[in-house]
């Protein structure tokens, strides 16, 4: 399936270790594409560049633009879509995936299906379809997510068609969705498991995240040379965090810069991302 992650200039620091991991945790059937802006000049592991434009011509507010025109050119039914600053920690539950798919091949009033860890720990948001596959309530917040799902292609860029910009995307989009009556599902096995707080922030400028990554695969990135071990950071909470290097040998030890009020949300992450 066509895997279409989005980007933007500043995010080409972390594609090299982001195509590594994903070649690595899902093979064989996914067909990778980073959109960006202008060139590329680094690794890829498993995948293939697409510049939209030499450059981002309006700014955030020409995001959607962009995907609707390149999306608009696709014939597939289904895609993959999401941001690129995902660093992928385990294997793809392809059962749990294909599953998923199978409601969506089923039943046309589906629009995406959630592929990541959330929103499975907030269990009001659902209703159970099977003993592992859930329909958000029409009053969950966040029906539209950059998140990686599989959406229909066409339902996307129907979404992308009401808003200009990733926030919007998520919150105006959100709110169309429920207007449509579209139903959103995903499973308890949570197919896709990564450290959904992303990668780079502008909370943390210059400093690339890898907290609920494997040690061994953030290694293996930096002897590779896709990523420096001093601009590795444990969370993308608003205040201080701790060095990678000082979390090696105990990646939970992180969690004692983290923020009291979110210190059981990033727990659950570090331990369903590693487990």
């Amino acid at each position: 399936m066509k895997t279409i992650l989005i980007g933007y200039e500043g995010s080409k620091k972390i594609l090299a270790a982001s195509s590594y991991l994903l070649n690595k945790y899902m093979p064989g059937e996914f067909e990778f594409t980073f959109l960006n802006f202008g060139d590329y000049a680094g690794d890829l592991v498993a995948g293939e560049y697409v510049s939209l434009d030499v450059q981002q011509m309006g700014g955030s507010e020409s995001w959607s633009r962009y995907l609707i025109d390149y999306l608009s050119k696709l014939d597939d039914e289904l895609i993959i879509f999401g941001l690129d600053d995902y660093l992928l920690s385990n294997f793809i539950d392809l059962d749990a995936y294909e599953d998923l798919l199978d409601y969506l091949e089923d039943d046309y009033s589906i629009g995406a299906a959630k592929l990541g860890i959330s929103p499975s720990y907030r269990i009001a948001d659902y209703e159970m379809l099977d003993d592992h596959v859930y329909a958000l309530k029409k009053e969950a917040n966040y029906s539209a997510t950059t998140q990686l799902c599989v959406w229909r292609r066409k339902f996307l860029i129907d979404v992308l068609s009401r808003v200009q910009n990733p926030w919007q995307f998520e919150l105006m989009g959100s709110d169309y969705i429920k207007s449509t009556g579209a139903k959103i599902i995903g499973s308890l096995k949570m197919p896709l498991r990564y450290p959904e707080p992303s990668s780079i922030s502008s909370r943390h400028p210059d400093k690339i995240s890898v907290f609920g990554n494997r040690v061994s695969d953030i290694e293996e990135c930096i002897k590779r040379g896709y990523l420096n071990e001093k601009d590795l950071i444990m969370g993308q909470w608003i205040g201080s965090t701790k060095r990678y290097s000082e979390c090696k040998v105990q990646p939970h030890f992180a969690l004692e810069a983290c923020p009291e009020t979110e210190v059981e949300y990033y727990r659950m992450l570090l331990d369903t991302c590693l487990r």
